[in-house]
């Protein structure tokens, strides 16, 4: 046994430890071969995967762990350069590149050129996000396709995926020199310079200069960040003081976006089988934004931001309910759940307690809802949203909205009096933002009609055609509402308003015709303080409705609009002629399509009667003897006549060229056939 042991000690160990030597020296003089091999096997599977070609001058190792490569070129087949690089140094670990896989430690990179073009749908950087692989790990040689990484975890593996790529490819040491970054977007053109960027000790502060069509600006970035931690921190602001505009995305959306300031925190809390969770925050100081959508005007929030945690689960996302929404000096926690396959799932939800009331009306941004500007409020308030939308089933939408208030009261109105309805005043009619016409609602106009001055049929067969609740809601008929999403979504756009009379006399009175997301808003929140807090009643609100509605191509109010069809004063209408009125409504400009070539109204009016016409005996507003005489029968007396086929007058209104005769006709046809669906 002692020879044994003696042997081993004094031959064998020996032996070993030369072999081993040995070995470290023949690695250690084919390792620039080897690493040439590991790295053009690892280009050849990447270039095979994605048409594209990948060229390098020199890679070498100095000592064990410092790679060195110089002139790397990578372009798209057929297509511009999108990728140059001077020369770039690391620290890699030599055990792992035995195993065939490169890891970075330390990364050094200088005179990087990143060219991207997006030119007419063809972009030169699609080749690297799109083939077989859309993840590329160079640890572990893992890459999946969009498909098999759902497939095999969902989005949760997804997503986990991509933050190892980007804390692997990214080490906590990382310095990189002279950067340039183009984009060709079309017609616009975008550079970015980056003259130096080091993490040093988690830390970093540099700058970036941005030109964007010949207009040059200069960030300030700063913050942290942390490989082991998986976490990132990041300050913008412009080196020269006042807002900064965000690049591309106006190229690209169409939506201008500037700010002082913008703080983004990141950090990927849990990473389990099925689960990812991430949690940060993103903050703004005086964000402005203008978009057509959005707005007709530059809109500013002075402060907001959210801190938000998000859960990634194999087949949703998930905003959790503990994340909190800042608006200037309003602060909510909404739910938010998205399912995006295979059809779009969407859940809501917002419940607000009781808040002072001034918080909301402090916190609408600048810009946006003109009317309440400078609004003052005491008591309280409450808010409560719930949506749940899927689109594979869009009709079983589920919507509700209710503002609640506690003890309030308006002390003072900020630039719109909205209690001034209740006086005479001066109505001014636009149309494309010019003014038509301008008239008094109120005695001094000879054409002004009061309530009880007006043919309770024609009050009765307007409330039946636009608003049958109109006495019995507060500004709002929730079935409408949820009905015009439905309607508004599967035609994506705004098709459908869900419109009471109470709003759509908000909106001649005091908002443009734009359909914008901001002008329903305000038209929502004014509506709600007219109503909610009896600033006119409904009989007032009615009076006024009836009294400055366009009724025809330049006429305005229902007296005049029953001389210009009828020759007579508005009390005197008869049932027909009363829904014959209400009819035109929806288009008043073109109420000379609802006649056929023998001038007589056309036979789909007629259900348009028969629902009227029900309503109104139901409610005794006519007797069983009116309703067995009407049909849809008017003649015309007034000066409308001029406008019916074979008139001077009808063949110059024929040469329409924004709105052709078969569109309006099927338009109209369409608002009678959804009318016998109204509640």
């Amino acid at each position: 046994m002692n020879r044994f042991v003696k042997f081993i000690m004094f031959r064998f160990i020996p032996l070993l430890v030369m072999l081993a030597m040995l070995v470290a020296v023949v690695v250690y003089l084919q390792r620039n071969t080897l690493l040439d091999k590991v790295l053009r096997s690892k280009i050849a599977k990447v270039e095979a995967q994605r048409n594209i070609r990948i060229d390098y001058g020199t890679v070498k190792l100095q000592g064990l762990r410092n790679l060195q490569l110089t002139d790397l070129c990578v372009m798209p087949s057929s297509e511009d350069t999108l990728i140059l690089l001077g020369k770039a140094e690391a620290k890699i670990s030599l055990m792992n590149l035995l195993r065939k896989s490169i890891v970075l430690k330390r990364l050094r990179l200088s005179d990087v050129d990143l060219r991207l073009v997006d030119t007419a749908g063809v972009r030169n950087f699609d080749r690297l996000m799109s083939g077989r692989n859309t993840v590329h790990d160079v640890q572990t040689n893992d890459s999946l396709s969009a498909d098999s990484l759902f497939e095999e975890g969902g989005y949760s593996a997804r997503l986990s995926k991509v933050l190892s790529l980007f804390f692997r490819v990214v080490p906590d040491e990382i310095n990189i020199r002279k950067m340039n970054v183009s984009l060709q977007k079309d017609s616009s053109f975008i550079h970015a310079y980056l003259p130096e960027f080091s993490i040093d000790d988690k830390n970093y502060n540099t700058s970036v200069e941005v030109a964007e069509n010949g207009q040059s600006q200069k960030f300030l970035l700063s913050g942290s960040f942390s490989n082991k931690d998986r976490s990132l921190d990041c300050n913008v602001s412009s080196a020269n003081g006042g807002q900064t505009k965000v690049p591309y995305v106006e190229a690209k959306f169409g939506v201008e976006v500037r700010f002082d300031s913008l703080q983004l925190r990141f950090r990927e809390k849990r990473d389990e089988a099925d689960w990812l969770q991430l949690d940060g925050r993103l903050n703004f100081a005086h964000l402005s934004v203008k978009h057509s959508k959005l707005s007709d005007t530059l809109v500013s929030f002075p402060l907001g931001g959210i801190d938000y945690l998000l859960n990634v689960h194999p087949d949703d996302f998930e905003l959790d309910s503990t994340s909190v929404v800042t608006v200037n000096q309003l602060q909510f926690s909404p739910y938010v759940k998205v399912t995006p396959r295979p059809e779009l799932k969407l859940q809501l939800s917002i419940h607000k307690g009781f808040f002072p009331s001034q918080q909301l009306f402090a916190s609408l941004p600048d810009g946006l809802f003109k009317n309440l500007e400078g609004i003052s409020t005491k008591g309280d308030l409450s808010y409560d949203l719930d949506l749940d939308l899927d689109m594979a089933e869009v009709d079983s939408l589920k919507f509700y909205s209710f503002l609640g208030k506690r003890d309030f009261k308006i002390e003072h109105y900020g630039k719109t009096n909205f209690a001034l309805m209740n006086e005479p005043f001066v109505y001014s009619a636009y149309e494309n933002g010019a003014l038509v016409r301008s008239f008094e609602v109120g005695e001094g106009n000879p054409d002004f009609r009061p309530l009880e001055k007006i043919s309770p049929y024609l009050q009765w067969a307007v409330m039946f055609s636009e608003d049958g609740a109109f006495y019995g809601h507060k500004g709002f008929l929730p079935t409408a509402l949820t009905a015009s999403i439905i309607q508004n979504i599967k035609e994506g756009r705004f098709a459908r308003g869900g419109s009471t009379i109470s709003m759509q006399l908000i909106k001649n009175l005091y908002l443009s015709r734009d359909k914008t997301l901001t002008r329903k808003l305000e038209e929502a929140l004014i509506v709600w303080l007219v109503e909610n807090n009896r600033l006119a009643s409904k009989q007032r609100m009615l009076e006024i409705y009836l009294n400055i509605i366009e009724w025809g191509p330049g006429v305005y109010g229902a007296n005049e609009a029953s001389r210009f069809y009828f020759d007579k004063d508005v009390s005197k209408l008869t049932p027909e002629e009363a829904i014959f009125m209400a009819c035109v409504i929806p288009r008043p400009k073109k109420f000379y399509w609802m006649f056929d070539e023998h001038n007589e109204l056309h036979s789909y009016v007629g259900g348009h009667y028969d629902v009227v016409g029900k309503r109104m005996l139901d409610n005794q507003i006519i007797t069983e003897a009116q309703f067995e005489k009407l049909k849809p029968s008017v003649k015309l007396t007034g000066a409308a006549k001029s406008y019916l086929k074979g008139t001077e007058k009808a063949n110059e209104s024929d040469d329409d060229e924004n709105d052709s005769g078969w569109n309006i006709f099927q338009k109209t046809k369409n608002f009678f056939k959804g009318l016998r669906h109204k509640e």
